[in-house]
């Protein structure tokens, strides 16, 4: 196996591990009741995190998307009895995201940036959370939601005006959302230290890695 492939298995494993960080440690932390460790649930989100890291670089065909979504409702059909069918849905809708995003042109280059760095990660952990804890709490969603978007931030923050900006009005937003208590004080420090220390090892060419890695730090970040 060559080492591009060796990459992509490690960024699927990372990718996989990034979006049950924060979930866990929630549901954790708050003594929240949950149930088993789901394995039909855990092919699901493998699968997502596994094309998006893994099969997708390779450039498969049609007829493998249908092969891969045949596998994907296998999974459900026997994970039926198991889980809300709202979950499968929702961790569906996030695979075909990643099917589409293949054919996006180059001009909307920025929809696949949101979709792979935003969308799919937040609502794949979201999905997560909602089977073991049974709800979905705002004091969970806001966190999870300024995180991936900051690391998204980061990940293509390019020096220019129009970047500090958008740095700018996370830092705002994350300070809004304390005063109007969505968010802990300790959160808010984190997020906006996390965007600070990443924009600035970027600007002086000290540390810059993919919207994975930065992903990884913020949810770690969190916790801590």
């Amino acid at each position: 196996m060559d080492q591009s492939r060796i990459r992509s298995l490690i960024s699927t494993v990372l990718e996989l591990i990034s979006y049950h960080i924060f979930p866990a440690i929630f549901i954790l932390s708050h003594g929240l009741p949950n149930n088993s460790i789901n394995f039909y649930l855990g092919g699901m989100v493998l699968m997502v995190a596994l094309y998006k890291e893994f099969i997708r670089p390779l450039n498969p065909n049609y007829f493998f998307s249908g092969f891969y979504t045949l596998i994907y409702i296998l999974l459900c059909v026997l994970g039926f009895k198991s889980m809300n069918y709202n979950i499968m849905i929702l961790v569906f809708a996030q695979i075909v995201f990643l099917f589409v995003t293949r054919y996006f042109p180059e001009r909307y280059n920025i929809l696949k940036v949101v979709i792979d760095g935003f969308i799919v990660p937040s609502f794949i952990s979201i999905a997560i959370v909602f089977y073991y804890a049974h709800f979905i709490s705002i004091n969970f969603v806001i966190p999870l939601l300024l995180v991936n978007i900051t690391a998204m931030m980061i990940s293509y923050f390019e020096g220019d005006i129009s970047s500090y900006i958008q740095i700018i009005i996370i830092a705002i937003a994350t300070t809004l959302l304390f005063f109007l208590g969505y968010i802990n004080i300790y959160t808010m420090v984190a997020i906006i230290a996390f965007a600070l220390i990443m924009v600035l090892l970027k600007i002086f060419n000290k540390f810059e890695t993919t919207n994975l890695i930065y992903r990884f730090i913020g949810n770690l970040i969190l916790i801590i």
